[in-house]
């Protein structure tokens, strides 16, 4: 009695083991990557975090300023603030710099006061993140060789899973967005997007170089968040 028993247990186990759906595949990594562009474009804000290591990107034409990092938040259409971390010959500082419309300011360098400039004065990241020509657009367009390389965990997001994508991007048109910081030359590039929403987590750049690369990370979190962002007083 108890090896017919057995019998039937083992034979709804094997019934019930083909009934069970596949796992589903994972989307193309064209797909993957369009819909992270197309979620990032939906968002009415974010918050933002920029850093440069490996070779000096400079913001002036005298290559005396170099860039270093950026933290702030971005709402669109075309709101931005940050703090900008700026290395000069001797000085490491610290520069606020505030995005609304076409009006733009930027701290002094010296005594901190807010000043107004000019609109394309300056590294701004409401232009590096506006919907219609920032870098959503050229996740969709400027994107070639994509590859899935499976699901990764980022030290910052323990237990987090997310689709990890390798390719190439055309730095010709991020090189005018990004104050000429970043390109002309094609860079390598990382991405890390969030298999349920799509949120875009961390995206590596690496431009190519002939001694030390200049490496270039952004990480996004607070998604959907709108950041207040007021004239300075």
């Amino acid at each position: 009695m108890s090896l017919r028993r057995g019998g039937w247990l083992w034979l709804v186990f094997l019934l019930l083991a083909g009934c069970s759906k596949p796992t589903p595949l994972p989307p193309s990594p064209d797909e993957i990557v369009a819909r992270a562009a197309a979620r990032m474009k939906s968002l009415p804000g974010f918050h933002f975090v920029i850093e440069r290591t490996g070779a000096p990107a400079f913001l002036d034409y005298d290559e005396t300023l170099a860039f270093r990092r950026a933290e702030g938040d971005f709402v669109t259409p075309d709101q931005a603030q940050a703090s900008v971390r700026v290395i000069a010959p001797g000085l490491v500082v610290d520069v606020g710099i505030l995005s609304i419309g076409e009006r733009y300011w930027q701290t002094n360098l010296l005594t901190g006061v807010w000043e107004e400039f000019p609109p394309g004065t300056g590294f701004n990241p409401a232009q590096m993140f506006d919907p219609e020509i920032g870098f959503q657009p050229l996740m969709e367009s400027d994107l070639t060789d994509l590859a899935l390389n499976g699901v990764e965990e980022l030290e910052d997001l323990p237990g987090k899973k997310l689709y990890a994508v390798a390719g190439r991007l055309s730095g010709e048109r991020l090189f005018q967005m990004s104050y000429e910081m970043i390109g002309p030359e094609t860079i390598d590039v990382r991405l890390w997007v969030d298999p349920q929403t799509f949120d875009l987590y961390r995206v590596i750049l690496t431009e190519p170089a002939d001694a030390e690369p200049t490496v270039w990370q952004m990480d996004f979190w607070d998604f959907g968040v709108v950041a207040k962002i007021e004239p300075p007083q």
